[in-house]
């Protein structure tokens, strides 16, 4: 397909996605998940079972993040004190809820991305593109150190002095960490990590005002548990106050904003803005701005047309409008923000697994439908149907020139994707097996082999204001419909629907990022599991989730094993076709040059982080 060509079918699907974008997004949105609790996060090196010494992690003074200069005219005098009204223009703002328990909307990293609350760890600035990794540098929030046991049976923290809460509401202390965790975890819980921290931990216990004791279950950590409750992953529990959850009761609690945040709540109002105040006396680091506020402008062209009146001060920006954003605003800078999302399609609804690893019991999925509407999921009771599905998840996998989506799509930015565990060509964990070409001929004939010689028809969810680019949704919807299928796009909210994935009754394909900066020896398999709390609308048989949790022993196992391992689970992942991985995305922010320093630090997510690092010239 030459480029002129692709080009223009892409288009298609881009004016076709308008229309259902628009109307998917005429309601305000309340969302940003990143999955959740999931996107398998990159384990730092862990020494080996022969090397003994107990990891600790030294208090240290939270440190100073130093904002990196934009480019813009020098000898810019430095304002002195707080100066300047920064405003950003936000896809999504979630309703007020700040019990941990009920943070179930796929959006929690924002409230303390964007400044208003903290988790536990904090990790020592590390400016992008460079991921912090090292665990010893984990010790710059409200717990100042950490130590393992020899056994690896719990980890024991010590809770900083002189944090404080907002409003006045007193001094963070080991019961308010203990209950706010504990909360998270607790059976029922929506929380988007509650499912992750349930795989390793069985709760926290507080000897102490200062100190807590994470307890692990069987002896088994995860490689990545540090970043699991830092600010550095999306979506950890945040910290909030016992003290006044105990006084004023769940109900006013639930909707009150008080966290430990550089940014202090003092209004929010759900689908419109939030408005702060600088918390100038922040342990961490004392914001340089003045006033701050982020107003819910769900329209990319929206966001651009208010850079260029100077409503907003900055805002994320779609690649394929930077350009025209920053010429309409002279003197306005770019930045790419986050590392680049691994957008990939999950072929929802092959629920697998058939009992609890937990209890024993038997398993029934609602969405879990291998009938004559649902072609792509497959019966491990039935070889023919597995078969037959199995051919028309793989045609609809190849079916998909990524390329392309890429190139058009993407304005050249990115790179094709094939796999769920972050690995490319070169890379210790990839396997020449493992790429994926392009071939509509090859794909149709799979789909006649499987008894659908026209397709059929489905619907692809993809929601707005999410990680990932609802164009390329649209694009890989048109490749399928090239195929002959009839492909309708849902393009509802995603946290309206977020409970049919926690339920486990999402049964059609759907777009998602997965495997998002992800380490070659960690447990991938945590979100294809039968557990609690969310998954990814597929769950393998428990002995291949048994492969990818072989990573949670570091005792007993090396790197190589564990990267052995990782190869192994996903290997019948690629061989089962459960998912379509698509492309990379990187995120962009532009800014106004009223903003003369910026110096976010690097995590997974594509959102606005570290809203103390601003500095303003007016």
């Amino acid at each position: 397909m030459r480029t002129g060509i692709r080009a223009a079918f892409l288009l298609v699907a881009i004016a076709a996605l308008a229309v259902l974008v628009a109307c998917g997004e005429a309601s305000p949105e309340a969302t940003p998940t990143r999955a959740p609790a999931a996107e398998p996060t990159k384990a730092a090196p862990v020494a080996t079972a022969t090397t003994a010494p107990v990891p600790t992690a030294t208090p240290k003074p939270a440190p100073v993040a130093t904002a990196t200069t934009a480019p813009v005219p020098t000898a810019t005098p430095k304002p002195a004190g707080p100066v300047g009204n920064f405003v950003l223009g936000e896809i999504n703002i979630d309703p007020a809820v700040f019990l941990p328990e009920k943070q179930g909307t796929g959006n929690l990293q924002l409230l303390l991305f964007w400044g208003f609350f903290e988790p536990l760890i904090w990790a020592e600035h590390s400016p992008q593109p460079k991921l912090e990794r090292d665990a010893s540098k984990f010790n710059a929030g409200i717990a100042e150190s950490w130590a393992i046991a020899p056994d690896s049976s719990k980890i024991t923290f010590k809770v900083r002095k002189g944090v404080q809460f907002h409003q006045n509401k007193g001094e963070v202390d080991a019961f308010d960490v203990c209950f706010s965790l504990n909360n998270a975890i607790k059976q029922g819980s929506t929380n988007q990590r509650a499912a992750g921290i349930q795989r390793f931990v069985t709760g926290f216990d507080c000897p102490d005002a200062s100190t807590v004791v994470m307890n692990i279950k069987d002896n088994k950590i995860d490689p990545n548990w540090y970043r699991i409750l830092s600010n550095n992953v999306l979506g950890s529990p945040v910290i909030v106050s016992k003290k006044l959850y105990d006084k004023i009761g769940e109900g006013p609690f639930t909707t009150t904003p008080v966290g430990t945040g550089v940014m202090e709540p003092t209004e929010w109002v759900a689908g419109d803005h939030i408005s702060a105040k600088p918390n100038l006396a922040h342990y961490r680091q004392p914001p340089k701005i003045a006033s701050y506020k982020v107003i819910l402008m769900p329209e990319p062209a929206t966001r651009v047309a208010a850079l260029k009146t100077a409503q907003i001060t900055g805002a994320r920006i779609p690649l394929k409008l930077v350009k025209k954003a920053k010429e309409d605003v002279p003197g306005a800078t770019s930045r790419e923000i986050g590392p680049p999302i691994n957008q990939v399609v999950m072929f929802g609804g092959n629920y697998w697994a058939d009992k609890d690893p937990a209890t024993g019991a038997a398993i029934k999925r609602d969405g879990f439908k291998a009938d004559k509407d649902h072609p792509w999921i497959g019966d491990p009771a039935d070889a023919t149907r597995m078969e037959s599905a199995r051919k028309v998840r793989e045609a609809l996998r190849s079916g998909i020139d990524r390329a392309a989506i890429v190139q058009e799509i993407q304005s050249g930015i990115g790179k094709p994707l094939t796999n769920v565990i972050n690995a490319f060509p070169g890379d210790v964990h990839w396997d020449d097996a493992w790429a994926i070409k392009y071939d509509a001929v090859a794909a149709k004939k799979l789909l006649a082999d499987a008894g659908y010689p026209n397709c059929f028809p489905f619907k692809l969810f993809v929601a707005p204001g999410k990680e990932w680019d609802v164009e390329v949704g649209a694009a890989v919807a048109q490749f399928w419909r090239a195929l002959g299928c009839s492909v309708e796009i849902d393009s509802s909210d995603y946290a309206a629907v977020r409970p049919l994935l926690v339920e486990r009754k999402r049964d059609n394909p759907w777009m998602i990022q997965v495997g998002t900066n992800g380490q070659p020896d960690v447990d991938y398999g945590a979100n294809w599991r039968p557990s609690p709390g969310f998954n990814l609308a597929v769950e393998v048989p428990n002995e291949i989730t048994a492969i990818s949790a072989r990573n949670l022993d570091l005792v007993s196992t090396t790197r190589e094993q564990r990267i052995a391992n990782t190869k192994e689970w996903h290997s019948y992942v690629h061989k089962w076709a459960l998912s379509a991985p698509v492309s990379t995305l990187p995120g962009t922010l532009v800014l106004r040059p009223e903003v003369i320093a910026y110096s976010p630090y690097m995590n997974d997510g594509p959102e606005f982080v570290a809203p103390e690092t601003i500095v303003m010239s007016k």
